[in-house]
């Protein structure tokens, strides 16, 4: 198994490159896996600065990313030619754990980030495509996450892309009617930013009809008006982030509302619009309607603060702890298949010596005894036979280094004679395992045969 990330990214591509493929998001997780037989699971984290794709497979991680690509112009109405950045193994899970703890974002030490990654790992376990891997590394890079937010000030240095945003206007929220267009995740998160700053006034438009759904589920959120530019007309403030790849507010529907503002009595409140969507949802030339300001991801960009340079080091440091933990972990998890077959060889012998027991009557204490013994024997046969061969061969060193790691115990060797050193042309790296069932242990003087059927020496 191994990790591939190929990811579409707007400090290394620029956001324009992440909104050409946004469109493609929907479904393109179980599009990659369907793709080839190669790869078993995919996670997509899509936000407003990012289209990333945790892929699990068995293949080349330039194969991994055509794929992807693929996956992604089947929904697009033209092929990408966007840019793509490849990762694969320690590097992929470095970028993950970076992206979870917000030190990747483009506001560091956000928090919204470990939010959405959250819900791509359960997006991607309700459509089934969701291995073991890929839910081990992202639990563990949320667990990262947390021990970052806890034990630095990062969280509270830095600051979500919605609270630079909402900073930029410069308002007295406690007057301020707001507009949310769009229900998702990311709506929640304005909402609460909102609430935050004393907003009272919020309505909820969807042209899907979960406004009321959401608002119920927000207290404080009431559903807008069903259409749109009633609904606009309303605000002082309208925030979207829906980026499902075309605006939903035309220049024309703005200019409507605007003039109608002019025609009436008093003064024509102006209008602050807040695209936080990387498609973007607000036409651009919106902003050249009189009386409107329009904020969008690039301008909100620029105003980013910057982190401590400290905190951020701590975060660091936390990061590439829980990096390597996970590496420590995975890498033990390669030997799954010799446990297994070293179970399962003992499994087998220990039925052999049950079938030999009496059948239809209580087993003396004698007889269960004999078992048990002859169970030992065969358990030592192979590691006895090969003690001898290994001192015979000069290799008794790595003998008793090898004993010690398998069972922890740490005996003396016995010298028979002293400065006794033989030269070997050719010592053998590991003796034939199919020469051990006749081989005699050197302490009973038994064969294998003696003690019964042959165990399979293969999983030894």
């Amino acid at each position: 198994m191994s990790l591939h990330l190929i990811s579409v990214h707007h400090a290394e591509h620029g956001l324009d490159a992440v909104e050409t493929v946004t469109p493609a998001v929907p479904g393109l997780g179980a599009r990659v896996v369907a793709g080839t037989e190669a790869v078993r699971g995919a996670v997509v984290l899509a936000t407003c600065n990012r289209v990333e794709v945790y892929v699990d497979a068995d293949a080349p991680t330039e194969a991994v990313a055509h794929g992807v690509r693929q996956a992604i112009d089947e929904a697009l109405d033209a092929p990408a030619t966007v840019p793509v950045t490849v990762r694969d193994d320690t590097a992929a899970l470095q970028h993950l754990f970076d992206v979870g703890a917000g030190l990747d974002s483009m506001v560091v030490g956000e928090r919204e980030i470990a939010g959405q990654l959250r819900r791509a790992l359960r997006e991607a376990h309700r459509d089934g495509i969701a291995t073991g891997l890929l839910t081990e590394t992202i639990e563990q890079a949320l667990r990262t996450s947390r021990k970052v937010s806890h034990l630095t000030r990062l969280a509270a240095t830095g600051r979500s892309v919605v609270s630079v945003g909402l900073d930029l206007l410069r308002r007295d929220w406690d007057t301020t009617r707001v507009l949310l267009l769009g229900t998702g995740a990311y709506a929640g998160a304005v909402v609460a930013d909102l609430k935050v700053r004393g907003c009272g006034a919020i309505a909820v438009h969807s042209s899907s009809g979960r406004a009321e759904a959401f608002a119920a589920s927000h207290p404080g959120v009431e559903p807008a008006a069903a259409h749109l530019a009633d609904a606009v007309a309303g605000a002082d403030v309208v925030i979207t982030c829906r980026g499902l790849g075309k605006p939903i507010l035309s220049a024309s529907v703005v200019a409507e509302v605007m003039a109608a503002r002019a025609a009436g009595p008093g003064e024509a409140r102006p209008l602050a619009l807040v695209d936080l969507a990387v498609a973007r949802d607000i036409d651009p030339a919106a902003a050249g309607v009189p009386g409107v300001v329009l904020l969008d991801l690039p301008t909100i960009q620029r105003h980013v603060p910057d982190a401590s340079r400290r905190e951020i080091s701590h975060a660091r440091d936390l990061v590439d702890e829980g990096v390597r933990d996970l590496v420590s972990r995975l890498k033990g998890r390669e030997m799954d298949p010799v446990v297994v077959a070293l179970r399962d060889t003992v499994n087998d012998m220990v039925a052999d010596e049950v079938a030999r027991l009496p059948q239809g009557r209580p087993v003396t204490g004698e007889e269960a005894a004999h078992a048990l013994r002859r169970l030992a024997a065969r358990l030592v046969h192979v590691p006895s036979v090969r003690a001898r061969k290994a001192a015979e061969e000069g290799r008794a060193e790595v003998y008793l280094s090898a004993l010690s790691e398998l069972w922890g115990i740490e005996p003396q060797v016995r010298p028979v004679l002293r400065n006794l050193e033989l030269d070997y042309a050719a010592t053998p790296e590991a003796v034939p395992p199919d020469t051990l069932d006749c081989d005699t242990c050197p302490i009973t003087g038994l064969g294998l045969s003696d003690l019964g059927s042959t165990p399979r020496l293969e999983a030894m």
